[in-house]
C-alpha cells in the first residue's frame, strides 16, 4: 500500500505522511474518537454496540482520509499544510521607511 524507502544508514521511511506522524495522528484520533463515543454512550444511554460501531466506522473513514491526504500532498504535504496555516495573513507596516527603502536603488 505504501512505498518504503530505505537510504544508506537511515531507518526505513514510509513515503507519504511519514511513519511516526501517521501513527501519531491516527493514534490521537483513535483515542479522541473513543473518548467521544464513550461520552455519547454515557450521556444518551445508547448501547455500547451502537457507539463502538460508529467509533470503528469513524476510525476507518479517518484512515481513508489520511491515506488520501498522503497520496495527494506527497511526503511532506501535511507539514506544508500546517506551515501555511502558521503564516500571517496580513502584515501591517505603520512606518513609511519600509516603502522608501523599496524605491531606493542600491549604489553601484
Amino acid at each position: 500500500m505504501f512505498r518504503v524507502n530505505k537510504g544508506v544508514d537511515r531507518p526505513p521511511q514510509v513515503l507519504g505522511i511519514r511513519g511516526m506522524n501517521f501513527l501519531m495522528v491516527l493514534g490521537g484520533a483513535a483515542v479522541g474518537l473513543l473518548a467521544v463515543s464513550t461520552f455519547i454512550m454515557i450521556v444518551t444511554g445508547w448501547s455500547g454496540m451502537i457507539c463502538y460501531g460508529t467509533y470503528l466506522v469513524g476510525l476507518i473513514v479517518l484512515y481513508g482520509q489520511l491515506v488520501r491526504i498522503s497520496r495527494v500532498h506527497g511526503e511532506r504535504g501535511m507539514a506544508r499544510t500546517q506551515g501555511r496555516g502558521r503564516q500571517p495573513k496580513l502584515i501591517m507596516v505603520r512606518s513609511s521607511g519600509v516603502y522608501k527603502q523599496l524605491r531606493h536603488e542600491p549604489k553601484k
